[in-house]
């Protein structure tokens, strides 16, 4: 992996500004969606224990979710989900696939899990099945088991397949071989014309090139896919922070996040508008920002889908570690994952507890994840442990991921060096 940062700016708005033109594009999706919605609860009204209904109202809410960033749309998929259930509870396990999905979605990973169970147990679609069951265990940590369940697919081949096989690999820090396999399954859905996986692909791909530092072929995937789908708001996400960690461009920046906040709630833009500000050294205009984000997603409608960022927000910013203690420990029960592990070392760590949180680190982080915010945390830990040697060598790969990690971490990366 090389070092993302060169002097030589990649951005260039002109590619995008007219995406950034329609200021009534949410309010046309939702026109769309809310004309679906209102023909199911028409026939819902004449039906009322037509449990097809509910399903299709359940989706059409997931989709307003996705559009509007409303929480209170998941919750309200679920009631229908619930409803559901309890009428087919033992007819139809294809529900149990769609509760566990919505599940996942509010990292409800417990639930999602058990729901796979459930539908397991009186018969299911087993390709399917393994596919949900591959996505809940790398969610929970369980990585053998997620290995096994997409390598009992016969067809290798296969769009399900290779996109699972590459978030494994890039689990085991493999990232040359997920971006190759990630590659080969955007082929496969762009030959069989399926436009809104080659949304999906497009865009994960630009993000698997931004971690290996290939910023400029990240940068040309998210315009394509703007290309395709000027309402795809992932994709200038990913051209805002391209704007900031290499281009250094925080202007720009600012200016596609507004817009996206325009268009839909998403409070972890807040974070990012707080380490923009931070950049510039506007310390009011980031507390602003991070106080922002936490007066959305303190709300309890909101469970755990925040949880990692709060969890640094308290540690960090807000210095609230009984707090960020007790969510961290959540968090690992939950989902025993090597990054949640790491969260809960980290702080133990802020709290003058250096032994437990090396405790924790050699046991459950180190060489159980690659992941560039968990191996920084983990390289402070060994150095104020003593242990320079290992620190050095993690605090050297860690400076690999620097477009990742940005450029005040990256800064902080080589002082540490120094």
């Amino acid at each position: 992996m090389l070092n993302a940062c060169s002097n030589k700016k990649i951005i260039n708005p002109q590619d995008y500004n007219a995406f950034l033109s329609d200021d009534k594009r949410t309010e046309e999706q939702m026109k769309k969606i809310n004309t679906e919605l209102s023909f199911w609860e028409n026939r819902l009204a004449r039906d009322t224990g037509s449990f097809v209904d509910m399903l299709q109202l359940a989706s059409n809410h997931i989709k307003i979710f996705k559009t509007t960033g409303n929480v209170n749309e998941l919750h309200t998929a679920d009631s229908f989900y619930t409803i559901c259930l309890q009428k087919v509870r033992t007819t139809d396990p294809e529900i149990y696939f769609s509760y566990s999905q919505n599940a996942i979605t509010q990292h409800r990973f417990k639930d999602a899990w058990q729901s796979l169970i459930l539908a397991d147990s009186i018969g299911v679609n087993p390709f399917v099945l393994r596919l949900l069951k591959f996505d809940v265990a790398m969610e929970i940590g369980l990585y053998s088991l997620a290995s096994k369940n997409i390598e009992a697919l016969q067809d290798k081949t296969s769009f399900d397949y290779l996109i699972r096989k590459a978030k494994l690999e890039d689990h085991k820090g493999r990232l040359d071989n997920a971006i190759v396999l990630m590659e080969k399954a955007l082929k496969e859905v762009e030959w069989k014309g399926k436009r809104e996986l080659v949304l999906w692909a497009k865009s994960n791909l630009a993000d698997m090139y931004g971690h290996a530092g290939r910023v400029k072929e990240a940068y040309k995937n998210y315009v394509d896919v703007l290309k395709i789908d000027s309402n795809y708001l992932y994709a200038l996400k990913g051209i805002a922070w391209i704007s900031f960690s290499h281009d250094h461009n925080t202007q720009e920046a600012k200016r596609i996040i507004s817009y996206i906040l325009s268009q839909t709630n998403s409070p972890d833009l807040y974070l990012l508008l707080a380490e923009i500000a931070d950049w510039e050294k506007n310390k009011s205009e980031k507390d602003s920002c991070i106080n922002k984000f936490l007066s959305i997603v303190e709300k309890p409608i909101y469970g755990k889908m925040y949880n990692k960022y709060l969890i640094t927000t308290y540690t960090t910013d807000k210095n609230d570690l009984d707090k960020a203690l007790s969510i961290a420990e959540k968090e690992v029960n939950s989902r025993p994952t090597p990054e949640t592990f790491d969260w809960l070392a980290w702080v133990y760590y802020k709290k003058g507890d250096v032994a437990k949180a090396y405790e924790l680190v050699n046991k459950n982080v180190i060489g159980k994840t690659f992941e560039p915010n968990s191996l920084l945390r983990t390289a402070y830990i060994l150095r104020s442990y003593g242990d320079r040697q290992r620190s050095d060598k993690i605090f050297k790969e860690c400076l690999t991921s620097s477009f990742e990690l940005g450029p005040i971490t990256t800064a902080e990366i080589k002082d540490q060096m120094n």
